[in-house]
């Protein structure tokens, strides 16, 4: 963590990085309190990302924060932000786009493909990702 922090990355202590992250801008992320990034999480932010406290991005997730403008014949690229709630796991394999926000509570099943927005307390899967159900916690 001391490298991500000393490269520009806003990291709380208590978070860990597993030494395969690959961080592209370093300088454009910020992780809350007691946040995981598995074995070979993939980190393409060309803007800003954040993600919030006490969340899990498992093994061999992309966080995907470019793309391409399709509409226009030279295909400039696009910068977007990603934003990660609290509370939220993001299952290994998966696949973030450009621009979403997943919420607070979320769970995002393994190898889903996430294009939108995931509201709030919500669990979705497949590929595109689709609500499965609302998530309750039994402590």
């Amino acid at each position: 963590m001391f490298i991500l922090r000393s490269m520009g990355a806003s990291v709380h202590f208590g978070s860990l990085a597993y030494g395969s992250v690959d961080i592209i801008r370093p300088w454009d992320l910020k992780m809350g309190r007691y946040t995981a990034l598995g074995p070979r999480v993939s980190i393409y932010n060309l803007s800003n990302l954040t993600i919030g406290d006490n969340t899990v991005i498992s093994q061999d997730v992309y966080l995907c924060g470019g793309t391409h403008d399709y509409t226009n014949s030279k295909l400039p690229l696009l910068r977007k932000t990603i934003d990660i709630g609290s509370n939220v796991w993001i299952c290994a394999g998966a696949f973030i786009g450009p621009g979403v926000r997943i919420g607070d509570g979320a769970v995002i099943g393994a190898r889903s493909v996430v294009l939108s927005d995931v509201p709030e307390w919500t669990i979705v899967g497949g590929n595109p990702a689709k609500y499965i159900k609302k998530r309750a916690i039994h402590d």
